[in-house]
């Protein structure tokens, strides 16, 4: 789950998968704007099979959080 979640962060912030680890956030990745941060949490469901809260979704700023998120839902 987690290696498929950096795959599609990597895809969407267009960052490298490997620079991907607890730390990565949207504080810290200049690609991860508010439009990004909204094709995340469409590509998570999508990707999982999931609905999101909007609170989920506020909360899923970092790949630590996404990841604690996803963990609940499948």
């Amino acid at each position: 789950m987690e290696e498929q979640i950096k795959g599609l962060l990597a895809d969407i912030l267009n960052i490298d998968s490997e620079s991907i680890d607890t730390s990565t956030s949207m504080d810290n990745t200049a690609s991860w704007d508010s439009v990004n941060h909204l094709n995340v949490c469409y590509g998570i469901e999508e990707e999982f099979d999931i609905s999101l809260e909007v609170s989920e979704m506020e909360s899923m700023t970092s790949f630590h959080h996404i990841v604690q998120v996803v963990k609940t839902k499948v």
